[in-house]
């Protein structure tokens, strides 16, 4: 049972942003269980103020106490290097929320595979708009002088492209070498 109201409270907050609970998740919400999801997903404490003014509106006040011990049984799975790297790929900044004797590297962690996202993210941006800008040639209104720009400015995209895919090189051998440190230990 307590299980079945830690997914349906985790889908609600997913659905509303954890901007707001109903009257009844207020009512009969597992804090622990809320505290468990929020710190699964790295949620700062401050997360709690949010819960507690949407519960405040509907005259219940919510366990702190309760609240913040799941949230740090929840914060035990989130600190976990491979998810620092997980999370950073999936373009998600960590929150300084783990302990601090694993902070430093979850960041370290984080920061390089979010480096790997921007960069994946900065050459598909730029074939996007290559693309795009290929496409606009094909449009036979077009006067001489707007075709020359528009090749203009895809050679100048065009040159860009190799330094885009050497610093995303290197950012992947960097992230390929703390991963293997991190088997290493």
């Amino acid at each position: 049972m307590k299980t079945l109201k830690i997914v349906t409270i985790s889908l609600i907050l997913t659905t509303t942003g954890c901007a707001s609970l109903s009257r009844e998740d207020c009512l009969y919400g597992d804090w622990f269980g809320i505290g468990i999801t929020d710190g699964r997903e790295g949620a700062i404490a401050s997360n709690f103020v949010r819960h507690q003014d949407a519960c405040r509106s509907h005259g219940v006040e919510p366990d702190k106490a309760q609240y913040l011990a799941g949230r740090e049984q929840g914060l035990q799975q989130y600190c976990q290097l491979d998810n620092a790297i997980d999370i950073g790929l999936r373009g998600i900044r960590y929150q300084s929320v783990c302990p601090t004797a694993l902070d430093v590297a979850m960041r370290r962690y984080n920061d390089t595979a979010y480096q790997v996202y921007q960069q994946r993210k900065s050459l598909k941006d730029l074939d996007e708009s290559l693309a795009s800008k290929e496409r606009s040639l094909q449009d036979k209104k077009l006067s001489d002088k707007a075709r020359q720009v528009i090749r203009d400015e895809i050679r100048s995209l065009d040159r860009k492209r190799p330094y885009l895919r050497d610093d995303l090189y290197s950012v992947e051998q960097q992230l390929d070498r703390l991963i293997y440190q991190q088997k290493l230990h």
